[in-house]
C-alpha cells in the first residue's frame, strides 16, 4: 500500500500534474518502489529549474512522511492567507491599503506573504489544517489561523453594516456561488456563512453566479439574483471574470458594495460606498 496526494486544482488537472512533482510513500520499501514505478511509467514532468532535484516522482519512503507533505503545504497555505486577513482587518482601521504593503515587502526573497480575502474555499486548504490539528492539537498557530480564515465573511458583513447601518430588510445581493472564480465548484464556499451572516442580521439575501442556473441556485438553498434588480447593498464572493466589468448601473438603489477579492474597479462606482478588504474606507 502507497500513499501518493493530489496536488492538483479543478479546472487544471493535467497541467498540474506535468508541473508538479508526485510524491509517494508506502508502508514498505517494496510498496514505495512499487509506486514510484507506477507513476513514472504513466506520468510526464514538466523540467523545473527552480526544484532541489529533478522534476518527477519524489520517493518519500513512509505513508506518512507523504501524508504530512500534503497537510504542510495546505496549512502553510491558510496560515499565510490568515497573516494576510490579520494585517488586511488592521490596516482598514489605520488609513492603509493592505495590497501596497504586500507587494512591498514581497518585493524582497525572504516575504511571501498570500493575499487576504474573503473566504477560504475549496476541498484542500480549509480541511487539511484540521486533520493535522487531530494529529498535533496543540499546533496553536494553525488553529488560530483556521479560526481568523472562517470569519472573514463575517468580518465581510460588519464592513457592510459599518455603511448601510441595520441590515434589516435591505436587500443585500451575493455575486458567487463558486469558492473562486472561473470554477463551477462549491465546496466549503465563503457564499454560505456570508449569506447566513447577512440573514442573521435581517438582510434580505440574494445569490448571483454567472455559472450556475437559477434552478441550480434555488437548488443550494439561495434566492437568485438577477443583475439589474433593485438592490440596497452588494457583496462579491468569488472573482469570476464576468464580474470585473460591473458598475454601479447593473445595481439599481445600491448604496454600499464590499468587494471580497479585490476585483471590481472601484471608478465604476463613483457615489456608492466602495469597500474593500484590507483598504481603509475611501
Amino acid at each position: 500500500m502507497i500513499f501518493s496526494p493530489e496536488r492538483v486544482l479543478t479546472g487544471r488537472v493535467f497541467a498540474d500534474l506535468r508541473k508538479y512533482p508526485k510524491l509517494v510513500g508506502g508502508i514498505n520499501e517494496s510498496s514505495t518502489k512499487a509506486g514510484v514505478d507506477f507513476y513514472n511509467a504513466v506520468l510526464d514532468f514538466d523540467d523545473r529549474l527552480d526544484l532541489t532535484q529533478k522534476n518527477g516522482v519524489w520517493d518519500l519512503l513512509t505513508c506518512e512522511a507523504s501524508e504530512m507533505a500534503k497537510l504542510a503545504e495546505t496549512t502553510y497555505r491558510d496560515v499565510n492567507i490568515a497573516l494576510a486577513n490579520q494585517f488586511a482587518k488592521f490596516a482598514e482601521g489605520a488609513n492603509i491599503d493592505i495590497a501596497k504593503v504586500i507587494a512591498a515587502s514581497n518585493s524582497q526573497p525572504y516575504s511571501h506573504i498570500h493575499q487576504p480575502g474573503i473566504a477560504v474555499g475549496g476541498h484542500c486548504i480549509p480541511i487539511y489544517p484540521r486533520f493535522y490539528l487531530w494529529n498535533d492539537p496543540q499546533a496553536t498557530v494553525v488553529r488560530a489561523a483556521r479560526e481568523a480564515n472562517a470569519g472573514m465573511p463575517e468580518h465581510a458583513v460588519s464592513i457592510l453594516v459599518s455603511e448601510l447601518g441595520s441590515l434589516t430588510g435591505k436587500t443585500v445581493a451575493v455575486l458567487g456561488i463558486s469558492y473562486r472564480g472561473g470554477v463551477k465548484e462549491s465546496a466549503f464556499s465563503g457564499v454560505f456563512p456570508t449569506v447566513e451572516g447577512l440573514k442573521k442580521s435581517g438582510a434580505i439575501v440574494l445569490v448571483n453566479d454567472p455559472m450556475y442556473t437559477y434552478a441550480e441556485i434555488t437548488a443550494l438553498g439561495f434566492t437568485p439574483y438577477k443583475i439589474g434588480t433593485q438592490v440596497e447593498g452588494v457583496i462579491l464572493q468569488a472573482d469570476h471574470s464576468e464580474y470585473k466589468k460591473l458598475t454601479s448601473s447593473d445595481f439599481p438603489g445600491i448604496k454600499a458594495l464590499v468587494d471580497g477579492r479585490r476585483s471590481l474597479a472601484p471608478e465604476n462606482f463613483k457615489g456608492v460606498a466602495f469597500r474593500v478588504i484590507g483598504a481603509p474606507a475611501r
